[in-house]
């Protein structure tokens, strides 16, 4: 009679072969040898990966490409952004966003940065503002492929970093000037470039008029304080006046022309009545543009604004940028790679300060260290957080306000940082480590009062040896995981629950050569979307496709079962054919209709006649549906595998025994009644639960099942179990009933 060895949840994910003695370790009873196409949900279980549904083809497929996000405030109107050399595309709920209604050019308009027009049966974007330019003026415009909503950047092949706060994403690259891209509607997007001079201008026509004879010099300068936010302009052009002193009855008279470019609110009048050159603030003057000074004493402590041009020539143009108490920081220029710039309270692109420094000008520092600290990334957290090729540093401290006279800054760790965008997760930043693959993650702890971390490859590093990072993103909802792709094109998932000590890897790959290059995740309705960059090899030539992770939530099985990659759905009247691959052609496709497996794209196993029925060509698949179906679902097939560990358990006396495994209890959630199991890859058995064998598969099973293996006596005592076929299986435990001998 066997005995039972429960291994009630896979929290640990797949671990490293090297661990393969540790018992000792937590990890090992909720660890698994292989977690391939599985995914580790947050409460424990695993479940095979849904499908990946096809979206679009990149606009040019023989050059890299890369994501980024707009998140919206409202639920659902958030869009994924292509970005390849040159250009953005736009995509919102896994459709491209396309043109319709488009007005035509009229040579009676002016038009700006932004606006779109026909012209000649051509779709066109403006690149800057003026009027009566006639496309295709490639100096005002530029011309969009056919419906498609493109927008042109100046990027070329070097791609750039981003970060977003509010209807802004700030665009950066050590190559081109920073640049924004600003939302205003779905197919209205603006790309400008960053300028850091206040967005309000100076008066203009200064006049100033005696009011005592007299031959004291006395310069003014005024400014301009916008109607909106109240930001203040440069100062304008002195005016000089010879006098005495001013008095109530006899003021020194001034006068002004409003600035052009907007509502002003009120002007801060300055005066230099010593010829020292330093002007002080004298007063205001509101509804009007007149002053009288009637011998005002000027404030030294309040002096214009002095202007700071930054970012605008080579090798002062900065790699990284964030938000931050109402600033946005940029770091990172070729010229001072350890430098961070602040822009002036509520002003992101005023970088002006004053004389003496006031707590809200701009600012700027450099992290110094034991060592050279490049600025890879900037996040804000508790603090200010800046991550260096030599570690995590903390500028400021939680709930004070950062000022030119307050710059605390502590390094909190001396790991590097590598350059794939990192991510925050609850109150943690997850990123890559310089030079590799290892991932940290690092947040504040009470103990050591700063900042902590751990290496959270550790338990997997055959995952990660030798390898690099490319790209890396959190998806929250449903299941808290973290994706990241690899350097070879493997896709590799982080379930992490920090707060209940979860985080367990898993592995992906999908058919038809692929290599993952992106990952991103951009919230929709009711759940993080995951979205990958995939080069696959379709007819022996590169494709890069756009392709999103389907919804894994089981509402409907004949609509929901969507486990192919590259897929797409048929839904309609009931229909003997499918077509609509073209992206598939010369491809072996895994078939589902109304719930029914029709092919499960298994090539080791498929007959000749199977291989030129389920192949497609010319956009469609041979086969004839008969009956006919409604629901069908057709894409590249994958197996999902997930191993156990070899049985050992700490204490008792059952690694060096032989072992033998031929019953095992399996705890299953709204599964399929299919799949494979056995002792290893290469002897695995078709399992058939009764109600599948009486064609009842459509109808999801919950419940513990007893399943038969093949076994022998061998030293390990695993469970391989694997789904083929393209149907739902979640298991939340396994059971194997082991019989030990000497």
């Amino acid at each position: 009679m066997g005995e039972a060895v429960f291994q009630r949840a896979f929290a640990g994910g797949e671990l490293a072969p090297s661990l393969a003695a540790r018992a000792d370790q937590a990890k090992y009873l909720t660890g698994l040898r292989t977690c391939r196409n599985f995914i580790v949900q947050r409460h424990g279980g695993v479940t095979n990966r849904a499908g990946i549904r096809f979206v679009f083809e990149t606009k040019t497929s023989s050059t890299s490409t890369f994501f980024l996000r707009y998140v919206a405030a409202v639920d659902g109107e958030s869009v994924l952004i292509e970005a390849g050399p040159n250009y953005l595309r736009f995509y919102k709920n896994g459709a491209i966003v396309r043109l319709t209604g488009v007005a035509a050019w009229n040579a009676g308009t002016t038009y700006a940065i932004g606006d779109i027009v026909v012209s000649g049966g051509v779709n066109y974007y403006a690149v800057a503002a003026g009027i009566n330019h006639v496309p295709p003026n490639a100096s005002f415009w530029y011309a969009m492929p056919t419906d498609i909503l493109e927008v042109p950047t100046p990027f070329g092949n070097a791609g750039f970093n981003w970060s977003q706060s509010g209807s802004i994403i700030t665009l950066t690259s050590l190559l081109v000037p920073p640049h924004e891209l600003i939302y205003f509607s779905l197919t209205h997007w603006v790309i400008q470039q960053v300028s850091t001079a206040p967005a309000v201008n100076p008066p203009t026509g200064l006049a100033a008029v005696a009011g005592v004879a007299g031959a004291r010099d006395y310069k003014y300068v005024i400014t301009s304080a916008a109607a909106d936010s109240y930001e203040e302009s440069v100062a304008s052009s002195i005016v000089q006046v010879f006098c005495g002193e001013p008095t109530k009855d006899n003021p020194n008279q001034l006068s002004w022309t409003p600035p052009t470019g907007g509502a002003i609110a009120e002007y801060y009048i300055y005066l230099d009545p010593y010829e020292n050159g330093t002007f002080g603030f004298v007063g205001t003057a509101t509804g009007q543009t007149t002053f009288k000074d009637i011998g005002f004493t000027p404030d030294f402590a309040v002096t214009p604004p002095l202007p700071r041009i930054l970012f605008a020539t080579t090798d002062n143009y900065p790699a990284r940028s964030t938000n931050y108490q109402q600033r946005r920081f940029f770091a990172n220029t070729n010229n001072d790679p350890d430098a961070v710039f602040g822009s002036r309270v509520g002003f992101r692109s005023n970088f002006n300060i004053s004389s003496p420094l006031q707590d809200d000008d701009a600012l700027t520092f450099r992290i110094a260290g034991d060592q050279h600290n490049p600025v890879r990334h900037l996040l804000g957290l508790k603090a200010l957080e800046v991550l260096t090729d030599g570690g995590v540093w903390t500028v400021g401290q939680p709930k004070t306000a950062l000022t030119p006279s307050n710059i605390p800054a502590d390094q909190e760790t001396y790991n590097g940082v590598g350059g794939v965008k990192p991510v925050v997760v609850g109150n943690a930043i997850l990123y890559q480590q310089a030079r590799g693959a290892i991932v940290r993650d690092v947040r504040f702890e009470q103990e050591v009062e700063g900042l902590a971390g751990r290496d959270l490859t550790l338990f997997a590093a055959h995952l990660f040896d030798g390898r690099t990072l490319t790209a890396l993103d959190y998806q929250q909802t449903p299941h808290s995981i973290v994706w990241t792709c690899r350097s070879d094109g493997a896709l590799l998932g982080l379930t992490y629950l920090r707060e209940q000590e979860v985080w367990g890897w898993h592995r992906h790959d999908s058919g038809a050569g692929a290599l993952f290059e992106d990952v991103c995740v951009v919230p929709e309705t009711d759940e993080d979307v995951v979205y990958l960059l995939v080069r696959r090899t379709i007819g022996g030539v590169f494709k890069r496709y756009i392709e999103r992770l389907e919804r894994r939530e089981i509402l409907s099985f004949n609509a929901d079962c969507f486990f192919v990659d590259a897929g797409l759905t048929y839904t309609g009247v009931p229909a003997s054919s499918v077509s609509g691959l073209d992206h598939l052609n010369g491809q072996l496709v895994a078939v589902v209709a109304d719930g029914q497996v029709i092919f499960n794209g298994d090539a080791s196993t498929a007959t000749a006649a199977q291989i030129t029925e389920f192949t497609v060509a010319a956009g469609t698949i041979p086969h004839v549906f008969n009956p006919m179906a409604s629901i069908i679902h057709v894409g590249l097939g994958y197996f999902a595998d997930l191993e156990t560990l070899d049985l050992d358990v700490q204490g008792v006396a059952i690694r060096d025994k032989a072992k033998r495994v031929g019953t095992v209890q399996v705890l299953l959630n709204e599964s399929c009644r299919t799949w494979w199991a056995g002792p290893a890859t290469t002897r695995l058995v078709q399992v058939k639960l009764e109600e599948a064998e009486a064609g009842l598969q459509q109808t999801p099973f919950t419940g513990q099942e007893n399943i038969k293996i093949e076994s022998d006596w061998n030293d390990y005592g695993r469970v391989v179990i694997r789904q083929k076929d393209p149907l739902p299986l979640e298991i939340l435990g396994v059971l194997p009933i082991v019989e030990v001998g000497g």
